[in-house]
């Protein structure tokens, strides 16, 4: 009875550290979980389930630490009369279903403590860049090409300027106030600052702390609209950046996105709307050269010639997980685009796949998340160019694999095991193979293919 009693215990640490390893995941952020997971059925699968076989656990932070502390001591009061005291199903019952809402509740509770802290390194970064003299902040939102145009415009820059850019995927308010604290340096010329949201005033509040002088809209899209609501919230929000800008700044705006263009009216200052470039760089994906236009033109406001430009411009790299190119197992070329996915990006990524000079051509990739009401009709866009643009899909989540079957048919097929996808592929890909690995994939099927 007692090795019973364990098993039981076992199982309800294994689903605390699974609700905590899905929280984590989603920023400690109830809106983008029940944006993502908010159906009743996959509530319901995951409080059942608690993560099916699988152990997951989070990053052991020190929030992380505390959560799971907290989180514990429901189930502790309950292990200690049951470790003692005669065993029943009622046990078992609160070991295993209380485990998960004692992780929300522990979320809840450090809601506030979260929250003071993050005001006051906030406010201590605001105060740093106030004192940073001869410093220009260069702020970059959108729905896509955020990134990209952040590493583009920072090699471009880095010819001439001492040059500051926010690092990876980082651009949450309290990610920025961090790297300002941590790395923002005195004699630095230029801040590169690239600004995420899910929810209006979040971008406002980012340029609260770092004032930018210039603002560069990359693009807008249907990415994040279950967050907010609405397309047009969404379009406000990315406004946000714009509408922060002193009077003497400059707009940029993606000339080529007609919800930036619409955008680009209110705007009553200084504005320039950009277009393609990659006749520049033809070497690189196409769909980059519209990012590359972006921060061509921020470089000649803030003083670089024509001349300077050209120069960088040849020297310009793709960074790690953007459309990189490698030769991997068996001979097979694969395409690294796992830096994040986003609807033109994956369309993008997919066209670009069907010029690559291979026989076979396969696309491994997630569904995309947080698109509300468009989901469907985007999955089945996808769906059409798989079928039109290679000979297999691999999709790794269920969630709209539906949509995408239905218009790409048996070329798109479902596995959820990274181990069975490895498997997969081997039986698949050889030196006439070319792989696109598009959207947040398991590292280790990543690694596995080097």
């Amino acid at each position: 009875m007692m090795i019973l009693k364990i098993i039981l215990l076992l199982l309800a640490v294994k689903s605390t550290l699974f609700w905590m390893y899905v929280v984590q995941l989603k920023e400690y952020r109830f809106d983008r979980f029940r944006a993502e997971y908010g159906s009743v059925r996959t509530i319901v699968k995951f409080w059942i389930s608690g993560g099916g076989r699988k152990l997951y656990a989070p990053v052991w932070t020190v929030k992380a630490i505390l959560i799971f502390l907290v989180s514990s001591i429901p189930v502790i009061m309950l292990a200690a009369p049951a470790a003692y005291g005669s065993f029943s199903l009622s046990y078992y019952f609160f070991f295993y279903i209380l485990a998960p809402l004692s992780v929300i509740v522990a979320v809840f509770l450090f809601g506030a403590p979260t929250h003071f802290v993050r005001r006051h390194v906030h406010r201590l970064a605001e105060e740093k860049i106030s004192r940073a003299r001869g410093l220009t902040v260069i702020g970059i939102t959108g729905s896509y090409g955020k990134s990209s145009t952040k590493e583009f415009l920072s090699q471009l820059l880095s010819k001439k300027f001492k040059v500051a850019k926010t690092p990876g995927n980082v651009n949450t308010e309290i990610g920025i106030a961090q790297f300002v604290l941590k790395t923002l340096k005195p004699d630095d010329e230029i801040f590169i600052v690239e600004m995420g949201a899910y929810k209006p005033g979040e971008i406002q509040k980012i340029c609260e702390m770092v004032k930018p002088k210039i603002g560069i809209l990359t693009g807008i899209s249907e990415q994040h609209v279950a967050l907010f609501g609405s397309f047009r919230a969404l379009q406000k929000a990315k406004y946000e950046l714009i509408d922060c800008l002193p009077a003497d700044g400059l707009a940029v705006f993606n000339g080529e996105n007609e919800y930036c263009v619409e955008l680009s009216k209110k705007w009553k200052g200084n504005k320039i709307m950009y277009r393609h470039a990659h006749d520049l760089r033809p070497d690189l994906p196409a769909h980059y050269g519209l990012n590359l236009g972006g921060a061509i033109e921020a470089a000649k406001y803030v003083g670089m010639t024509d001349r300077e430009i050209e120069e960088a411009i040849g020297k310009i790299r793709l960074v790690e997980r953007m459309m990189q190119g490698f030769a991997g197992r068996h001979g097979a070329w694969m395409i690294n685009d796992t830096y994040s996915a986003n609807p033109d990006g994956v369309f993008a990524a997919i066209t670009y796949l069907s010029l690559q000079p291979h026989q076979n051509k396969i696309v491994v990739m997630p569904c995309l998340i947080e698109l509300g009401d468009a989901s469907v009709g985007i999955h089945t866009k996808i769906g059409e160019l798989l079928h039109k643009n290679c000979d297999c899909a691999i999709i790794t989540t269920p969630a709209y694999f539906k949509a995408i079957h239905d218009a790409a048919g048996d070329k798109a097929v479902l596995e959820t095991n990274p181990e069975k996808v490895v498997e997969l592929l081997e039986q698949k890909i050889n030196p006439e193979t070319a792989v696109l690995l598009e959207g947040r994939l398991p590292e280790r099927i990543i690694q596995s293919l080097r």
